[in-house]
């Protein structure tokens, strides 16, 4: 359905579909879909559906007249293979890397928690987040930057703003285009994020960090959550706890 009603329609289609604010989409993309199939020649789809490590795990095809009705069935499959932190609840995520080849809000915040409205939610419970840098297939493009508390330099400087805004005027939603506190390093956007949680051990902080929102096989996790591990049987610990590794400019890699 939002294929036909975004995708189809393209920037037209998509700046239709979000002038009515965020809080109707969820009913107003069933109704535009439905239009498109009555009135245009969709004969068929073919839904694929991914599992948590970006395999395809599932392809089918559905004639016209059952999308509707197989959809919402489609969703909730999807949904149950999409990768989670397992954790559930951290004080700093720490996201390495953000990128339009990872999600189009350049990280998923069905996985990170940092949704830029209120209409929707889910992801980690997280107090601060940090995003370090961005991928090259973006181009420039650091779409979710709003939806940081810190970012780096390094990340800052690599920002197309032209190439960032025209989603967010076509969506409505400004947020995803604003810029955080900006700071010279990753260790830097780190201490930043812990020292600004609330109601915290700031000497045993629950500090997740991932590669980016689309590869969370292999993650880490602070100190703090090693006497937990064994409330996580899906969770296989890989190493014995460590001190982050930091460069002489202050930097992970």
């Amino acid at each position: 359905m939002k294929m036909m009603a975004v995708g189809l329609g393209k920037q037209a289609g998509a700046e239709h579909v979000h002038e009515q604010g965020m809080q109707n989409i969820a009913k107003n993309i069933p109704i535009i879909g439905n239009a498109i199939i009555k009135h245009a020649p969709i004969l068929f789809a073919i839904p694929c559906i991914e599992n948590a490590f970006d395999e395809t795990c599932k392809i089918i095809a559905v004639n016209s007249d059952e999308i509707a009705e197989e959809e919402p069935k489609l969703l909730q499959e999807a949904f149950a293979n999409m990768p989670k932190i397992i954790v559930g609840r951290c004080d700093v995520l720490v996201v390495d890397e953000i990128g339009k080849n990872y999600s189009g809000t350049g990280v998923d915040p069905n996985i990170t928690g940092t949704f830029s409205t209120k209409y929707a939610s889910g992801g980690v419970k997280v107090q601060r987040t940090a995003m370090l840098d961005i991928s090259k297939e973006s181009h420039g493009n650091g779409l979710g930057v709003g939806l940081s508390n810190v970012i780096t330099k390094r990340l800052f400087d690599k920002l197309d703003l032209e190439k960032m805004y025209p989603n967010c005027i076509t969506s409505t939603v400004l947020e995803s285009a604003r810029i955080p506190c900006v700071v010279a390093n990753d260790k830097e956007a780190i201490q930043l994020c812990i020292r600004t949680c609330v109601g915290v051990n700031k000497k045993a902080s629950k500090v997740v960090r991932i590669p980016n929102s689309l590869h969370i096989g292999h993650i880490m996790l602070s100190e703090a959550y090693y006497d937990e591990m064994k409330n996580y049987p899906d969770l296989e610990v890989e190493s014995e706890p460590e001190y982050m590794k930091f460069n002489e400019e202050g930097n992970l890699w």
